[in-house]
């Protein structure tokens, strides 16, 4: 006698994928959020889906939980990378507001991620997986080759929407990005993850600009990269700023092609 045992989790993540990849083929854009949650009955999932179907135009979000793995997943049919992150934006508001949220938000947009498939879903699925309580940051997935030698950029600014924008733009080009609001968390976070680069304003609370850019200098000398992104316009500032020992400056408003050259210079 032949005995089938179901596996749930396999259930789960084949119920998603064949979601994503149908929404895909029929309107060729496709978004996915993906979240290690501490829990998620029904009644949260309907309260998401209809929080999120308000925000956007087109087909009502689907959302899926699995009891084992503890993951939230929601599929976003005909939307691209941009309204895919603004939607994950209210749905980590949403799980946080109900302590539901416990890890990284996961966000990819087809084809701007990349091309859909089983493999990459699986890579999504692994990393949200093996992320459980490590910060609850929204992240964004894309596979694509690096443009230069710079892999990791630390962005600090007290403007919620300059730092998104910045790290919404530098992670479509595959870098790794780090957010912090004032020098004190940038400095902690530096020392945490070592990145390659800093994007900083000077106008920072706690830790201003340029103490940041002084202790940086102190803890890796040369290696430590930093690129002033700031309002500040006055020749002064700017002395100042590369007497600390900072690589570049740039003053808003800014172009992000300026920007992103000024990266791919500081890398050559």
């Amino acid at each position: 006698m032949t005995v089938l045992v179901r596996d749930p989790l396999q259930q789960f993540k084949q119920r998603v994928l064949q979601m994503m990849m149908a929404s895909f083929v029929k309107s060729g854009f496709c978004g996915i959020i993906l979240a290690k949650c501490t829990n998620a009955n029904p009644r949260y999932l309907v309260q998401l889906q209809s929080r999120l179907g308000k925000l956007e135009p087109g087909p009502m979000p689907e959302c899926f939980f699995d009891d084992q793995s503890r993951i939230l997943a929601v599929v976003l049919e005909g939307r691209r990378l941009p309204a895919t992150h603004y939607m994950s934006l209210a749905c980590k508001e949403y799980l946080e507001r109900h302590a539901l949220l416990n890890g990284q938000v996961l966000v990819a947009s087809f084809p701007e991620s990349g091309e859909p498939s089983e493999a990459m879903f699986n890579r999504l699925f692994q990393s949200v997986a093996s992320g459980e309580g490590e910060g609850n940051d929204i992240r964004l997935f894309v596979e694509q080759p690096l443009k230069s030698g710079v892999t990791s950029i630390l962005v600090a600014d007290t403007e919620q929407l300059s730092r998104e924008f910045i790290k919404l733009r530098l992670e479509l080009k595959g870098y790794e990005v780090f957010e912090a609001r004032d020098g004190s968390e940038a400095l902690e976070k530096f020392s945490i993850h070592a990145p390659d680069l800093v994007i900083t304003e000077l106008n920072l609370p706690v830790l201003d600009g340029y103490q940041l850019i002084r202790n940086i200098k102190k803890e890796r000398s040369s290696k430590g990269k930093v690129i002033v992104l700031t309002d500040k316009h006055l020749t002064k500032n700017m002395n100042r700023a590369f007497e600390l020992g900072a690589s570049d400056y740039v003053t808003k408003p800014f172009s992000f092609a300026e920007l992103e050259w000024r990266i791919k210079k500081l890398s050559s």
